[in-house]
């Protein structure tokens, strides 16, 4: 009985998927670190069809507009602020790759600049040239690797900005990339003006805003200039919600104003003060980041 309800269970879920591929173009692929799903779905902002890629059972990670490389979800557009934070900027790296929207959006609108991208995954590289539209670039140079090991080898001041985007769940973070030691190297590696930006999932206020606070702390230890950005300035500020933060190396404070509209949208959503907890920088001996996330998943799905 027992084997003929596990046949039954796997027989059910291959037909899901085998409609799930009919209706949506689905395509479930296992790489060496990620069940990875890849299907075709509908923006609900835009009402615009898009291809996404899902590594989680809550969220999409990123998107493509199927007749655009217009950038789908708001929280990639604050990438753009590494131009107001560092208007001279020519060499960036970023760490996760996953679709690939924001470099191929990069190389599009800076045609002088050049960017690294380290994606542990190389199948998620592969994903991406197959179903999202990523070429081949002389200004684009893909690394597989950890993107911590990598941090611990690459030559100070080489970069001058870094933007981090591993983070590829709400409630899955690689903690070897959240901690001061981690938050020293990628100091290191950027010239002495360059600038980090880089978006988590948590809440500003309450049991879900703990990675928040221990996270904004830790970059606190280590730069000079430190700023909290909301993607989605009508959440409440309990509500998980992708946070943008920026951190500058420059002593000089940099005005959150800009003549740039598009700039300027995305700094109005400066959130000036995050009320504090009493909570511990993270370290590589202690980063309890998955028990930090787990509040916001409790909180995620009690209200879903």
């Amino acid at each position: 009985m027992i084997l003929i309800v596990f046949a039954l269970g796997i027989g059910l879920s291959e037909l899901r998927i085998y409609y799930l591929h009919k209706t949506s173009d689905l395509y479930d692929i296992d790489t060496e670190y990620s069940r990875v799903q890849v299907f075709q779905t509908v923006d609900p902002k835009s009402g615009k069809k898009i291809r996404a890629i899902a590594t989680d059972p809550y969220f999409i990670q990123t998107g493509m507009f199927l007749d655009s490389d217009e950038l789908v979800f708001d929280y990639a557009n604050y990438y753009h602020l590494l131009q107001h934070f560092k208007p001279d900027f020519t060499e960036t790296l970023m760490i996760g790759g996953a679709g690939y929207s924001f470099p191929k959006d990069y190389l599009q609108k800076y045609p002088n600049a050049k960017m690294d991208v380290v994606e542990i995954d190389r199948q998620m590289t592969e994903i991406a040239r197959r179903f999202f539209r990523l070429e081949t670039n002389p200004r684009l140079n893909i690394i597989h690797q950890d993107g911590r090991i990598f941090l611990n080898q690459t030559d100070a001041g080489k970069y001058d900005a870094v933007l981090m985007d591993a983070f590829g769940s709400l409630f899955s973070v690689p903690f070897p990339l959240t901690t001061i030691e981690a938050v020293e190297q990628i100091n290191r590696v950027l010239k002495d003006d360059g600038v980090v930006i880089f978006n988590l999932g948590a809440a500003i206020e309450g049991d879900a805003s703990r990675f928040l606070q221990a996270e904004f702390k830790t970059y606190q230890q280590v730069f000079s200039r430190v700023y909290l950005f909301k993607v989605n300035s009508e959440y409440s500020n309990e509500q998980l919600q992708n946070l943008i933060i920026v951190a500058c190396k420059k002593e000089n404070s940099v005005p959150l104003k800009s003549q740039d509209p598009e700039i300027s949208y995305l700094l109005q959503n400066f959130y000036e003060k995050i009320p504090e907890m009493q909570i511990d920088i993270l370290t590589d001996d202690l980063a309890p980041v998955e028990y930090y996330n787990s509040s916001g998943q409790s909180s995620y799905k009690a209200k879903n």
